[in-house]
């Protein structure tokens, strides 16, 4: 089984830990690493932890700097996730098996229940919840049932394919949506890759759904799987606890619940992880692509104008030869502008 995961600088550490666990459990498998940004580190390119570290600009996009122009950081990584595991299917072919795992992720068991259901199907997703919440109005101050709809019923951390003509017709739509429709647009019935993990249930018909609550423990669901521990390690509700997905970890530190006492030196080991491994790769860094290439920074306005008006989007090739100036130029001059849609 192979593995893929998409960084940016700030996150190389929490892909150390993720690097780390998969070894240590599932010591066949392979890590493909995305990493968005410009250039590659030096002390990247031969890290052993990564199997391969490969540019997002060269996974195959037909434009990447036109892709990516429009979206925030946050959703660019969300944006490459199809284009990555792309990447990784047709390069690898010697690997039935291909998995996309977010990079703050922590793996505790061999992933048994996801081979099980290849058996049978060629996509296995994980949902946010395996149940409805006991507290119907609240989950963590939020309302289930409502964060349920505004974020998609599937979580995109992982996602599990084999070698399949569905898997391929799957994947050929969902990169296409996700290189000009993956935003953070509420409004727009929006979010990012996951709210498209929705419709794909109804789009194709090889989907399994895994609920198996040892699988993508989260913030969101933690009230609903009771962490114990025994001779072979962790469980969640009495199954194999396969991984911990620590999504928004500083509110999750902050957040404990008194009434899952495991949770917190699970959640203490995996910060002291990824504090080690920031010594090797800080988190201070900028996106190397909130500039210009000419190293000013790039304005949201900018940003937003190339999003609304594709009269604009018309004008060049590389947005990132331009300035903020321009741009604001060349978006008066069309004033044909829209709001996304």
């Amino acid at each position: 089984m192979i593995f893929c995961t998409s960084v940016c600088l700030n996150h190389l550490g929490k892909a150390k830990v993720l690097a780390n666990s998969l070894k240590k459990h599932m010591p066949n498998s392979r890590l493909v690493m995305c990493l968005i940004e410009k250039t590659m580190p030096s002390n990247l390119k031969n890290d052993p932890d990564f199997d391969e570290v490969v540019l997002a600009k060269d996974m195959g996009f037909a434009n990447f700097e036109m892709m990516i122009f429009k979206y925030t950081q946050y959703e660019t990584a969300c944006a490459c996730k199809g284009q990555l595991l792309r990447y990784v299917y047709q390069k690898y072919s010697d690997e039935k098996f291909v998995c996309y795992i977010d990079s703050d992720t922590q793996v505790f068991y061999s992933f048994d229940e996801v081979l099980s259901a290849f058996k049978t199907h060629s996509i296995v997703f994980t949902p946010h919840l395996n149940a409805p919440p006991e507290d119907t109005h609240t989950i963590w101050g939020e309302n289930a049932e409502i964060l349920y709809l505004r974020v998609g019923i599937i979580n995109g951390g992982f996602i599990g394919l084999k070698r399949s003509t569905e898997t391929e017709k799957f994947l050929t739509w969902w990169t296409v949506r996700l290189e000009h429709h993956a935003f953070f647009d509420a409004e727009m019935g929006l979010f990012t890759d996951q709210r498209w993990l929705t419709a794909a249930l109804v789009l194709f018909d090889d989907i399994y759904i895994l609920k198996h609550d040892g699988y993508n423990v989260a913030f969101w669901n933690i009230k609903q799987r009771y962490i114990t521990i025994n001779q072979e390690g962790y469980a969640a509700n009495g199954v194999p606890f396969r991984f911990f997905h620590f999504s928004n970890i500083h509110y999750l530190r902050d957040h404990l619940p008194p009434d899952n006492p495991l949770v917190t030196p699970i959640v203490l080991e995996y910060l002291s992880l990824w504090e080690k491994y920031q010594e090797q790769y800080p988190t201070h860094y900028e996106w190397s692509y909130s500039f210009f290439d000419d190293g000013l920074k790039i304005e949201d306005n900018s940003r937003e104008a190339f999003k609304n008006n594709p009269k604009l989007r018309t004008k060049t090739i590389n947005p990132y030869l331009l300035s903020n100036k321009e741009i604001r130029k060349l978006n008066k001059k069309n004033k044909t502008r829209v709001r996304y849609r």
